[in-house]
């Protein structure tokens, strides 16, 4: 009966999916110390524990039973089961000859299972259907009919853990833990360290995790050609390693330190940076930042380096409400100025009852000085949120 359930399962998150998420702000801000308390990822994100649920409807949501299903039933002790839809409007000037940019479109349908075989040992599995903001036929139809050029499974392995905390080692496709882990892909300290969308490598990482510390090192090489296009990443193809150590203090404060190394055919580039977090109860705030600097060098000659930081402050002002401000500065090459971008990003979420959220997200950019003759984008993004 499992095995067929496992089959069952395992055809539903390839005909259904896309990415699943994580949200940094719920750290220390819902009582957690650590994201492995909510998710089953020893870094967090991904399918969320019978804990993250209770949490969800608890804590983080303004009512509601977070249980898979809203409680209608529950899967037994061996498998977890999740879903996640999210539908986006946006408006997008980025100061191109088409723009500004409106649409409406599904930007995420994930499916995810776990399996846990013994107490140690278990297998995750995602599967989904890449979002697509510009298809060359917008109609309904149009986006069902490329649905099978777009399938993509961004994470599955298998692990070996002991309990909630302690060691672990797993392998298979996902992101090596590194730096912060937004729900929205389009911050720098993911876009340009590695991390951009749907472009997972086949990782081997080991670490120990525990209430107060965690520390994960891993190794990360892109799949053989050969492999079927839903396990391909669609932009970049690279080898290396990455580390990351996180020490946490008095269940409200942690600092982060952690380097990266990514080899692709036509560059190689070197990482280092720091990561903090800091939670004030009484005004229930929580900062979050991160700065990294990056060496890459390209194969043809020659190289720059880089800087990429992320500060932001999220405010918790009632339960079921989230909203914060941030700051994200990139420079191509810091010795040429004028290479140098700005964002500042405005975010509200509600979550009205467990299991749904609706997002409102504004952000500005701006390239060089930000004087009048330096180009400037805008974008507005309304996301109403599922998950099962």
């Amino acid at each position: 009966m499992r095995r067929l359930v496992l089959y069952a399962v395992a055809g539903w998150l390839f005909l259904v999916g896309g990415r699943a998420y994580a949200y940094p702000q719920f750290q220390f801000s819902s009582g957690t110390t650590r994201c492995s308390q909510c998710h089953y990822s020893p870094a967090g994100g991904g399918l969320i524990t019978s804990w993250g649920r209770d949490e969800s409807g608890d804590t983080i949501s303004r009512g509601g039973n977070g249980g898979f299903a809203h409680g209608a039933w529950t899967p037994p002790q061996w498998l977890a089961l999740g879903a996640d839809v999210r539908l986006a409007a946006l408006y997008n000037n980025s100061g191109g000859p088409e723009a500004p940019e409106r649409d409406f479109f599904p930007m995420q349908a994930d499916a995810y299972a776990r399996f846990a075989f013994t107490d140690e040992w278990s297998l995750y599995l995602e599967g989904g259907i890449r979002g697509d903001t510009r298809p060359d036929d917008p109609t309904v139809s149009g986006r069902f009919s490329t649905v099978g050029d777009r399938l993509v499974s961004a994470e599955h392995y298998v692990m070996w853990k002991q309990g909630g905390t302690g060691p672990y080692a797993r392998f298979g496709r996902f992101f090596a833990p590194f730096g912060l882990r937004f729900v929205e892909h389009i911050f720098f300290v993911q876009r340009y360290t590695g991390q951009n969308l749907y472009d997972e490598a086949y990782t081997l990482s080991g670490g120990w995790v525990e209430d107060n510390w965690e520390a994960h090192v891993s190794v990360f090489a892109p799949p053989p050609t050969g492999f079927p296009e839903a396990f391909q990443p669609v932009d970049t193809r690279e080898s290396g390693g990455a580390a990351y150590y996180e020490k946490r203090f008095n269940a409200m404060a942690a600092v982060g330190v952690q380097a990266r190394l990514g080899f692709a055919s036509e560059y190689s580039q070197y990482t280092g940076g720091v990561v903090g977090k800091l939670w004030l109860e009484k005004p229930r705030l929580l900062f979050l930042g991160e700065g990294d600097l990056m060496r890459r060098n390209v194969s043809a000659g020659g190289g720059e380096t880089q800087a990429v930081t992320y500060l932001g402050v999220t405010a918790f002002p009632a339960r079921g409400w989230m909203a914060g401000i941030s700051h994200e500065y990139y420079q191509e090459d810091i010795s040429v100025s004028g290479t140098a971008r700005n964002a500042f990003d405005f975010e509200v979420n509600f979550f009205p009852w467990a299991h749904f959220e609706l997002l409102a997200f504004a952000r500005y950019q701006f390239m060089g000085t930000g004087s009048a003759t330096d180009p400037t984008a805008s974008l507005f993004m309304f996301q109403f949120h599922y998950y099962l």
